[in-house]
């Protein structure tokens, strides 16, 4: 813990400069530790890593090819809209401008079936957001996504209700450095809207993410490990140091594939001679390229 109060953002920026990152705490135990860790040094209110993401709209539908370029991204928010707070669901007005309320609230909605003939398809019944997502996908494909003008006047020109479900929710909770949110420990049982999390003897409450406050910081070491790789090349006029950032580049979107991306970092490593790749002949008709690519 740190001798000076922040904001949380200057406090997520401080932890991650001089160590890892603002505290996590993933189960009862580690919330012990950092409560432990907290009263050596004051007994009151500290930022924890907690906080509400409120730039994580997405799509129910996630299907790929789907979304063009920026599609996913298009938004017709109303005028002072996404409030955020525990409005984590969109509808959409007759206007044909969206708004974002309880995902409790009970409207119709529309779905998108993705069959021979595409259609979106309003469906008058009213439920909650996540009871719609659930209708939409056992008889359709899922809730309606809007990812142009196109798309959103077509759904507009369908609504007869005042406002409709849409697709569009926010993955709410998460941890400063990305760790799944698996344990939570509200005073109140849940958070009452606003955006940033303190803990006060272990039980957490949200407030103002511009409060300054004393935090928590954790340290996480970092392992690595350093594999050695042998390319083969028919080019052996190839521009080796050209290479380089195309071929991490490649190994880059396989770790990303794979979803693990997030907990490793690739780096070449340079030989004292200050090259990162070589050409090693093998025989005659085929050469290979010796690297040694820095993994952490």
């Amino acid at each position: 813990m740190t001798q000076f109060p922040l904001s949380w953002s200057n406090a997520q920026r401080f932890c991650r400069t001089e160590y890892t990152d603002l505290a996590t705490a993933e189960n009862k135990e580690e919330m012990q530790e950092l409560v432990d860790a907290g009263r050596r040094w004051y007994g009151g209110h500290l930022w924890i890593g907690l906080y509400d993401d409120i730039h994580s709209w997405r799509w129910s539908m996630d299907e790929e090819g789907y979304y063009d370029a920026g599609g996913a991204e298009f938004r017709m928010w109303g005028a002072s809209e996404p409030s955020n707070g525990n409005e984590k669901c969109a509808l959409m007005f007759l206007a044909g401008t969206w708004h974002d309320i309880s995902c409790q609230t009970k409207a119709p909605f529309v779905c998108y079936n993705a069959g021979a003939s595409p259609r979106f398809i309003v469906v008058s019944e009213v439920r909650t957001w996540p009871e719609a997502q659930s209708y939409c996908r056992e008889h359709y494909t899922d809730l309606a996504s809007v990812r142009n003008n196109s798309d959103n006047n077509q759904i507009k020109d369908l609504l007869s209700a005042e406002y409709t479900w849409i697709g569009l929710y926010r993955d709410s909770w998460k941890w400063s450095d990305r760790s799944p949110v698996s344990f939570t420990n509200w005073r109140n049982g849940k958070p009452g809207g606003l955006p940033c999390v303190l803990t006060h003897k272990g039980q957490w409450e949200d407030r103002r993410c511009d409060i300054k406050l004393f935090f928590v910081c954790q340290t996480v070491s970092v392992k690595q490990r350093v594999m050695r790789m042998k390319l083969t090349g028919k080019d052996s006029t190839l521009n080796l140091d050209d290479a380089t950032d195309a071929i991490l580049q490649q190994l880059s979107r396989l770790l990303d594939n794979s979803g693990l991306s997030e907990n490793m970092r690739l780096s070449w490593r340079k030989r004292p001679d200050g090259k990162t790749l070589y050409l090693q002949a093998k025989d005659k008709d085929e050469e290979q390229k010796d690297t040694t690519c820095h993994v952490k």
